[in-house]
């Protein structure tokens, strides 16, 4: 089945911008969060902002959307400007319909936003974009927070294609079941323990099923050059955070960015499997938070 062997896939692995207002936009406690859609080449890219300061760009995981980043937003939003979107096709972003480039629509985020630079802060494939960004624009980066984060230009195993053999879906498995599955069956996207992160992925997916829609992946164009073998041209401090159960893929390929970014550090979250933002929320927005403190210190 396509679309699930698209989902499994994305879990390990040209326009000029303008953005509009959402007058319904959310509150988030006593502060506003400023919302409205980036115009890209032939779509529109939901966004959230909040808080005021240097900027950290949120990028989700392939399964999810913006949403993922609840428990950050506005913890982060207390010392910074935050913006999370919606890639192409997830959440309140509209479809792909055409070959499209997701660093030429983060560019257009940063353009649309009057980002000059930022920290950016991507999960999962939204790492992998992270690491594909500032390759292409270094000047726009100041720092990384990779979570469970794959590298372009690194295969995976077959493993990692069968979820160690756990999953065996056919033309007859449904949405629903790959919903099931991600959320609550799999040992490696949330750890066994962790209901409460169980329960919200779901929750997130039941509500948004075009996060599984297989064609946008067929339109992605990718990076201009694999990262793996440049990793060594990032120059900025990088984060590297991985939960203990995630799937062996994905700490190689950590173990991969640690080795290619001098000076990276990695940090294996216990009790945490892919999503350890969502997991272990406290915990992870403590690292980070330390992160960018000796990020600002270092200036």
């Amino acid at each position: 089945m396509r679309l699930v062997c698209a989902v499994i896939a994305v879990l390990g692995l040209a326009a000029g911008a303008a953005f509009s207002q959402d007058a319904s936009a959310p509150q988030e406690g006593a502060a506003m969060v400023r919302s409205g859609y980036v115009d890209v080449g032939g779509g529109r890219l939901f966004y959230d902002e909040l808080g005021r300061g240097s900027a950290i760009v949120l990028l989700h995981d392939g399964l999810l959307h913006r949403e993922t980043w609840d428990a950050q937003f506005p913890v982060l939003a207390e010392s910074h400007r935050v913006v999370r979107y919606d890639r192409r096709g997830y959440g309140r972003s509209t479809p792909a319909e055409a070959p499209f480039s997701h660093i030429r629509d983060l560019d257009s985020v940063f353009t649309a936003l009057g980002i000059e630079r930022a920290v950016i802060v991507g999960c999962s494939s939204g790492g992998e974009l992270a690491i594909d960004y500032t390759l292409a624009h270094p000047e726009r980066v100041s720092g990384l927070v990779l979570v469970g984060p794959i590298v372009s230009g690194m295969g995976y195993t077959e493993h990692f294609s069968t979820r160690g053999g756990r999953f065996h879906p056919t033309e007859k498995t449904t949405l629903d079941e790959v919903i099931e599955y991600f959320s609550n069956v799999d040992p490696y996207a949330i750890a066994p323990g962790n209901l409460e992160a169980k329960a919200r992925a779901n929750e997130l997916l039941r509500a948004n099923p075009q996060n599984l829609n297989w064609a946008a992946y067929q339109l992605i164009e990718p990076a201009a050059r694999p990262a793996l073998p440049n990793l060594g041209e990032i120059a900025v401090p990088t984060l590297i955070v991985v939960g203990e159960f995630d799937i062996p893929d994905v700490h190689a390929h950590c173990g991969a960015i640690e080795a290619g970014i001098r000076g990276a550090k990695r940090v294996v979250m216990s009790g945490a499997g892919h999503l350890v933002h969502m997991e272990q929320p406290e915990a992870f927005d403590a690292l980070v938070t330390r992160f960018l403190a000796d990020l600002a210190g270092s200036k």
